[in-house]
């Protein structure tokens, strides 16, 4: 099996377990607490939340340890994130749902021990994808094989996104909540023994290619610092990298409810349209599917434009479909409502096709030596993006307040691209991504 073909493998492995537990942990926990959307709400805030604190501090043993050790370390968070957060389930089904609802002690301490668990599950998942998409992957293959392979990349994680919470759907059997509880063992278990063959793929990497096991040794230059001024000093450093605006821009998109899989966009269709369940079913079907189209155009579009340019299209496409879509929003007629529909699907092309982009210039952009902590502060920029989306969903809760949701996104969007068009015009920050690639 080729590397590229194993560092597949392993990335399909990785995904498909993250996504059936994603889906399989709230539907769990509201099969166990019917009704409790806020309880549930509560858990998903309280993990991104730790992610924007915990992950660059985490991320920066990417940098200090080699390779093999980074790996065990981050299946190691994944497996004790997933036993613990099974563990804290069944507890809180022990307990009873009324329990945490009364102030019983041991059901809030199964509470507690299940956000435990999905920290370190996000913990996690954020660092091996850094440590392996941003990480490994850029020192393992040649700058004109990146688009390919991320493409590729893109591929899997679409296919799992789809796949894995169909077939986490069906072990669910979601019904009363012991036959949840039966389909939610079933996924734990998928989840844990998947660690297994990753585990395997990527140390058949390292024993082939032992030159990919070590790294250039990092600065320290923070050791006297306490833990806080250590976070301050690394969102200057971050502040200062050449890719910052470009990542930048990227943590801007993540401000859209525009989304064919997104819960608010979910919600609105069914709620204030009226829409069937199956219209809704197909409409986030072609979401994947344009999705798709974007990973077969990006390695063409960035073989014709070129990386930063390419990258740019696709940004600039996905800003001209969102706004098209606001304005068959305000229409409030049938034929708004295709047309926004469409239009959102076909912003996807942009999206997908621009994160490509912007994945591949970190990969090029970030120096060896600092590619952890930097990657670290990425994920935290956009996790901070998701908390501002989710306090926006939050204080626009009413379907009439959806509107200013969709005005919000399309500015955010059009932020992005205007962020991303002034860093092209940055001629020192494109030199030293040539000169470090």
């Amino acid at each position: 099996m080729t590397l590229t073909s194993r560092l597949l493998w392993g990335r399909f492995l990785t995904r498909s377990g993250d996504q059936a537990w994603d889906f399989a942990v709230p539907l769990t926990f509201l099969a166990i607490l019917p009704g409790e959307l806020r309880i549930a709400a509560l858990y998903y805030f309280l993990v991104r939340l730790a992610l924007v604190f915990f992950l660059p501090r985490l991320t920066r043993l990417i940098d200090e340890m080699d390779r093999y050790r980074v790996t065990k370390l981050g299946i190691f968070l994944q497996l004790a994130g997933v036993l613990i957060g099974f563990g804290a389930v069944l507890g809180l089904s022990l307990f009873g749902a009324r329990e945490l609802l009364l102030g019983g002690i041991p059901a809030y301490a199964s509470f507690v021990v299940m956000v435990f668990g999905g920290v370190l599950a996000s913990l996690g998942s954020s660092f091996m994808d850094i440590a392996i998409a941003n990480d490994l992957v850029p020192s393992s293959l040649n700058a004109d094989q990146l688009g390919a392979f991320n493409s590729h990349l893109r591929q899997v994680d679409l296919a799992t996104e789809v796949g894995a919470p169909i077939l986490a759907g069906l072990l669910l059997l979601v019904g009363d909540a012991n036959s949840a509880l039966i389909g939610f063992s079933l996924i734990a278990l998928w989840n844990t023994v998947s660690f297994i063959p990753e585990y395997l793929l990527l140390r058949s990497i390292y024993h082939d290619r032992p030159d990919l096991l070590s790294k250039p040794p990092k600065i320290e230059e923070s050791a006297k610092l306490n833990a806080f001024q250590k976070f301050a000093l690394g969102w200057k450093q971050f502040a200062k990298e050449p890719v910052a605006m470009v990542v930048t821009a990227y943590s801007f998109l993540w401000l859209s409810v525009l989304s064919p899989h997104g819960v608010l966009l979910t919600a609105y269709l069914k709620d204030a349209w009226k829409l069937p369940e199956w219209e809704i079913g197909i409409f986030r079907g072609a979401g994947a599917i344009f999705g798709l189209a974007a990973t077969v155009a990006f390695p063409v579009v960035i073989k014709k434009y070129g990386l930063v340019l390419g990258s740019g299209r696709f940004l600039f496409s996905q800003t001209a479909m969102v706004i098209a879509a606001l304005l068959f929003f305000l229409m409030d007629s049938r034929v708004g409502q295709i047309g926004f529909l469409l239009f959102v699907l076909l912003s996807r092309i942009g999206l997908y096709g621009f994160s490509m982009g912007e994945m591949q210039i970190r990969q090029l952009g970030i120096p060896p030596r600092v590619r952890g902590e930097v990657n670290g502060f990425a994920g935290s920029l956009t996790a901070i993006a998701t908390l501002v989306l989710f306090g926006m969903g939050s204080a626009l809760s009413e379907t009439s307040d959806f509107k200013y949701l969709v005005l919000i996104s399309v500015a955010s969007v059009v932020a992005a691209f205007i962020i991303y068009g002034i860093w092209t015009r940055q001629e020192n920050h494109i030199q030293k991504i040539k000169e470090i690639s």
